[in-house]
C-alpha cells in the first residue's frame, strides 16, 4: 500500500496519505512541524517532524509556532 508525505512549507505542517481508492485517498492526518507524525503500515512507527522547520538566512525559523 502507498503511503504519501506532503510537506506544506509555508504553513509548515505534514500530512500522510495512505488508503487510496477511485476518488482519492480516505485516510490522512495531518501534523504541525515539531510534533511527532504517525507514519501508517506497511512502514509504521513515528516521524519526528522537528527538522522540517524553514530556516531563515539568520538562523532563526520563520513562522514558528510558539516563537
Amino acid at each position: 500500500m502507498p503511503v504519501y508525505l506532503v510537506l506544506e512549507m509555508q504553513v509548515q505542517e505534514v500530512t500522510p496519505f495512505w488508503d487510496p481508492s477511485p476518488k482519492g485517498y480516505r485516510s490522512r492526518h495531518t501534523v504541525p512541524f515539531g510534533e511527532p507524525l504517525r507514519v501508517p503500515a506497511p512502514f509504521g512507527g513515528e516521524l519526528d517532524t522537528s527538522g522540517f522547520f524553514v530556516r531563515a538566512a539568520d538562523g532563526n525559523a520563520e513562522g514558528a509556532r510558539g516563537a
